[in-house]
């Protein structure tokens, strides 16, 4: 049996995510629709879906002091350019580059929806 994992985004709009993370990623939309759009990468799927104005969503109430329930995780071999990237596709800097006790550097951006990417630099052990 084949299967396959997907990351999924609601995102508030469409057309200026794909160009932010086609952007960051370095990758090109593989599917696109008016309701959403699928971006592919070295096997790595992520698939954007626009929010529904006119429905009702859950709401979520926020805990305070308490991380949000999901964030998206890339690591990168060069933190510094990635964040510059980043930067210049306006991005909020939550938090800057920071060494933690294992050695790798981390750092927190906001992408336009205002979901946390938890960047990574491994360190490089040895090297």
């Amino acid at each position: 049996m084949k299967t396959s994992v997907h990351t999924v985004l609601r995102v508030s709009a469409l057309e200026r995510s794909v160009e932010f993370y086609a952007a960051v990623f370095d990758i090109k939309t593989r599917v696109r629709t008016d309701e959403w759009a699928q971006l592919e990468a070295g096997g790595a799927k992520l698939l954007l879906v626009k929010k529904e104005k006119d429905k009702l969503e859950k709401k979520v109430i926020p805990i305070p002091n308490f991380p949000p329930c999901c964030y998206l995780g890339v690591e990168t071999d060069d933190l510094d350019a990635f964040r510059s990237k980043l930067v210049a596709l306006g991005a909020r800097c939550i938090q800057p580059p920071v060494k933690q006790k294992n050695g790798d550097r981390t750092a927190i951006y906001a992408d336009p929806d205002g979901l946390a990417l938890h960047i990574t630099e491994p360190e490089k052990f040895g090297l």
